[in-house]
């Protein structure tokens, strides 16, 4: 699970990443890929209901490569047979993909007939690791790429509403004036409007602002 530091600008990012996951815990079971694992930081986690894990990322990651089982270049032919997994996983990692149909399509092959695919991406989110983000999502776009690439009963949902959403843009951009002494101003603002914002989305029953999308879908 991601670990919350409560003096940071970003501590509900993670937060919602992990409640996302444990939300959708229930479905991951046997052979587990996670593509583009990063510093694989589920890994224990899915390994309590599942029997095994294999983390996959680029040669170029930024991460800890110590986490990485498996370098492969996710816009290209994965390196698994077809129906070999029974659960593929895939965190905050789509937007950096130039060839999202190919990597979907990839997802469809290497899975199980009616196993699960449970991925998390950014909509309304800064660039980073730039230069390789390339793209944001609306429901509707993750939807029809799903939907072309052979997916069934896909359940897409907004992480947050408009004002986590707001609210994490704007500590975000204020860490550019909080070096030095001028952090201790400013962590008290980041804690409480990061401790109120969920407050405030519960009564956004549709939000059409998110800062991120969990998606599910079975082949």
């Amino acid at each position: 699970m991601n670990k919350i530091n409560y003096s940071t600008h970003n501590w509900l990012a993670f937060k919602i990443n992990n409640e996302s996951f444990l939300k959708n815990l229930s479905i991951i079971k046997g052979k587990v890929i996670d593509l583009g694992c990063g510093s694989a930081q589920y890994k224990n986690d899915i390994l309590k209901v599942a029997k095994e894990y294999i983390g996959v990322d680029w040669k170029n990651t930024s991460h800890d490569r110590t986490m990485v089982d498996i370098y492969a270049n996710l816009c290209e032919h994965l390196p698994f047979d077809d129906n070999s997994a029974d659960t593929v996983v895939s965190f905050q990692v789509m937007e950096h993909l130039s060839e999202p149909k190919i990597f979907l399509s990839e997802c469809y092959r290497i899975l199980k007939p009616n196993a699960s695919l449970l991925f998390t991406v950014p909509f309304m989110w800064h660039v980073h690791e730039a230069p390789y983000d390339f793209f944001r999502y609306t429901r509707y776009g993750l939807k029809y790429l799903l939907k072309h690439s052979g997916f069934n009963n896909i359940i897409i949902y907004e992480n947050t509403g408009f004002w986590q959403t707001i609210i994490l843009k704007i500590n975000y951009h204020t860490t550019k004036f909080s070096r030095g002494p001028l952090k201790l101003l400013w962590i008290p603002i980041w804690f409480f409007g990061q401790l109120i914002a969920p407050i405030l989305d519960r009564y956004d029953k549709t939000p059409d602002e998110c800062a991120s999308y969990t998606v599910l879908a079975t082949k």
